[in-house]
């Protein structure tokens, strides 16, 4: 647990921002996979994972990508 709070204060040092918004950035924005992810933040991907977690980021990642699909599809059908 203290170890990932020393990922958590690297970062958000290095970035000055709040660990949450640079992984939503990464993760969801630019939707790169954890290990990408993990190994631009300087952290491992285990780290990495806990935060996810963390901060429910899975939910939103996998929300908006299940939303892309239904729109995707909605536009097959009307073709």
């Amino acid at each position: 647990m203290k170890a990932y709070e020393s990922y958590r204060e690297k970062v958000e040092s290095r970035h000055n921002k709040d660990l949450k918004e640079v992984m939503k950035e990464l993760y969801i924005e630019e939707d790169l996979g954890p290990s990408v992810s993990a190994k631009k933040l300087g952290m491992t991907r285990q780290a990495f994972m806990y935060f996810v977690h963390e901060y429910d980021l899975k939910k939103l990642k996998f929300g908006k990508y299940k939303k892309k699909m239904m729109i995707f599809r909605g536009r097959q059908t009307a073709q």
